[in-house]
């Protein structure tokens, strides 16, 4: 267990010393908007990851809204399988744009990148889900096996360790039992048993919970309503490309609000994305703990918690952490 402990810690300690190695090296080399000689991108990456909460997204790729947004401009997708992967291509200049958890978002920022939210996705809640019948608390999780989430500074280690602390304790009680894991390969290895626990997302905690899963802790409890997604770009990229970021507000404030509006529709676009029956999509996005909202909420909590465990330094000024856009106007 010890050595486990430490390599989730090391994991931690290295993931950011990197950011903040590549967040300086790109400094000074990318836009060059502050001398007023940047030019408008030509190529924009736009990165998400699997699940529902990223509808809003795949809803515009695949309408191609903004591709119609931006006629000029050569818009790619790519799909990974966590926010600290699309944090690092952010930082590395292979991604112009990104979509992610509150957690990477914030580490990132407190290690120095330069980048700000442009907009929120939506409120979710998040699960951690168990199919052993005898884990029935945080108290029987411990030291009964791996717990599986997309890596240990995602938003769901960060709800982990809010529940550790509350119901063991210790924030750090169960880190040395983390795994990174993609979310359809984390509700595979929890319904064939390979892992104690999984702390994933919609649509994947609804599968399990019809699978037999039991809810062990949900964020929303933890946190309040909070944000779950939002996107998010560097502040040179911005101040270079103020269509792509006015384009890219619109764009999702107009399919959250098909998926608000017109769920039955948003599910039938979804459907044919994520390769799940329409009826299974719409059920979901219209669930009580599914909200498509733009303005981004609980940035604050969530960093004033991770400052006090040590995840990062300090809290960042709500002006830090939003572009002036018209879904950030109350964001908090």
């Amino acid at each position: 267990m010890m050595s486990l402990t430490k390599n989730v810690r090391t994991s931690l300690a290295v993931g950011t010393t990197a950011v903040m190695a590549m967040a300086l090296a790109s400094c000074g080399g990318g836009g060059g908007s502050a001398s007023g000689d940047c030019e408008p991108a030509t190529k924009v990456a736009i990165a998400y990851q699997p699940g529902l909460g990223y509808a809003s997204l795949l809803i515009a790729k695949q309408e191609k809204t903004v591709e119609k947004a931006l006629p000029d401009v050569d818009v790619t997708w790519q799909e990974m399988n966590s926010g600290s992967a699309i944090r690092d291509g952010i930082v590395g200049g292979n991604l112009q744009v990104g979509a992610g958890g509150i957690g990477p978002f914030l580490v990132g920022l407190d290690a120095g990148v330069d980048w700000k939210v442009l907009s929120g996705l939506n409120n979710m809640s998040l699960y951690l889900n168990t199919m052993d019948s005898s884990i029935t608390n945080l108290e029987d999780l411990e030291g009964a096996g791996s717990i599986a989430m997309p890596a240990p500074d995602s938003i769901q280690a960060v709800v982990l360790r809010k529940g550790a602390e509350e119901e063991l304790g210790d924030a750090k009680a169960l880190d040395s039992q983390i795994v990174s894991m993609g979310h359809p390969d984390g509700v595979q290895a929890l319904i064939g048993g390979q892992i104690a626990a999984h702390l994933t997302s919609p649509p994947f905690q609804a599968q399990e919970i019809d699978e037999g899963a039991t809810k062990l802790l949900d964020s929303y409890q933890l946190f309040d309503e909070h944000t779950f997604n939002s996107i998010f770009t560097k502040t040179d990229f911005a101040e270079c490309n103020p269509k792509v970021v006015e384009e890219l507000v619109t764009v999702v404030a107009d399919a959250n609000a098909m998926l608000t509006d017109e769920p039955a529709q948003a599910a039938k676009v979804l459907s044919e994305e994520m390769g799940i029956p329409a009826a299974e999509v719409e059920e979901q996005v219209t669930s009580e703990d599914v909200a498509f909202v733009n303005t981004p909420t609980g940035f604050a909590t969530f960093a004033e918690f991770m400052e006090s465990i040590g995840m990062i330094q300090e809290v960042p000024e709500t002006g830090d952490m939003f572009f002036d856009t018209e879904a950030t106007a109350d964001a908090s």
